[in-house]
Parts: structure tokens; sequence; C-alpha cells
């Protein structure tokens, strides 16, 4: 898909320039952008890298060790 825009003043021809579809890096890198400048949403579950999820299943974990032994859970 492309796009072709063309701006006009009176009969003087402006500019022309051809737009292509975004990459999927730069979707991504969007998608990224619109979730730090929006701080009330939370980002799709896909953007989230797998590294960190395991890292917070870790943490989660400790935590509720550390409540166990201190005999509050």
């Amino acid at each position: 898909m492309r796009a072709v825009c063309v701006l006009l003043a009176g009969s003087a021809l402006l500019m022309v320039f051809e737009a292509r579809p975004p990459t999927p890096e730069e979707v991504k890198e969007q998608q990224m952008n619109e979730f730090i400048n929006d701080y009330d949403t939370l980002p799709a579950i896909s953007l989230i890298p797998e590294s960190w999820k395991e890292n917070l299943k870790k943490e989660k974990m400790r935590y509720l060790e550390m409540l166990q032994q201190h005999g509050l859970k």
C-alpha cells in the first residue's frame, strides 16, 4: 500500500512524497512510546519481555515465602 500526498497552492505544486507502511519494528516502537506517554493504561501483555515476567514471578514467590516465615500469611 502506498500513499501519495500532493500539496497545491493556487496552481503551483509545492511538494510530492510517498509514504510506506511502518515496519514491524516501527510499530512496536510506536506502541512502546504510546505506553510511556499514557500513564492511565497498562501495556499490552505481549509488549512485556518474558524475562521481566519471570522476574516478577520470582519476586512474588520470595515475598510470599517471607510472609509465611513471619506468620503473616
